[in-house]
């Protein structure tokens, strides 16, 4: 089960209050006051606060997670890139990242080449457990764990490379397709650490 970008619903717990109900064997037995009293008191006392659901404190915790990890414009500022006029269609890599709630963006280099980001947040497993499972096609991309990421991987397809980027349950995609994988590897390279410092923590 997943969040993303963003995006990661909430769900609101009630207390369940047991129905009051006395059972009279003998219908023809009088009301006391006592009785009268007993029944006051508790059709006045005061019903606990619900409380709230543990399954969507942690939906939503792992949502702001998601939000947090997508890189801003003031994030890529030392890049010289700009934002694209839409977000590109999932492609190579980050279609066998499994499905989920993700958040993300895409930017455009000067030169023309393309960045694309995809972070999406798991909440029945770790990301490292997630990123096990990613196979891609292509060749695989020798990249240093970054300080702020668990577990790193990375592929290059033709002129696009890819790396995806571990820590608690947030996993942040990179691809960068450049007009040669050389440019692509530099580019992706470039930008892993800045992705890395925005994962959670904890």
């Amino acid at each position: 089960m997943v969040l993303a970008a963003v995006a990661l619903t909430g769900l609101t717990g009630c207390a369940n209050r047991p129905n009051n109900l006395e059972t009279y064997y003998d219908s023809t037995a009088p009301v006391t006051d006592s009785a009268h009293a007993a029944a006051s008191a508790s059709s006045s006392a005061p019903v606990s606060a619900a409380t709230v659901d543990p399954a969507a404190a942690a939906r939503e915790a792992i949502a702001d997670e998601v939000a947090s990890a997508v890189l801003t414009k003031d994030d890529l500022a030392k890049e010289g890139v700009r934002a694209a006029a839409s977000r590109a269609d999932n492609a190579a890599c980050f279609n066998a990242v499994p499905a989920g709630d993700p958040r993300g963006s895409t930017w455009v280099y000067g030169s023309g080449a393309s960045l694309t980001q995809l972070v999406t947040g798991y909440l029945d497993r770790p990301a490292t457990e997630v990123l096990g499972q990613v196979q891609c096609d292509g060749t695989k991309l020798n990249i240093q764990l970054p300080a702020g990421a668990t577990a790193v991987h990375g592929w290059c397809q033709g002129a696009t490379c890819t790396v995806l980027l571990a820590a608690g349950h947030v996993l942040s995609g990179l691809q960068v397709t450049a007009s040669t994988a050389a440019r692509a590897t530099d580019a992706v390279r470039s930008v892993t650490p800045l992705a890395a410092k925005k994962l959670p923590t904890s």
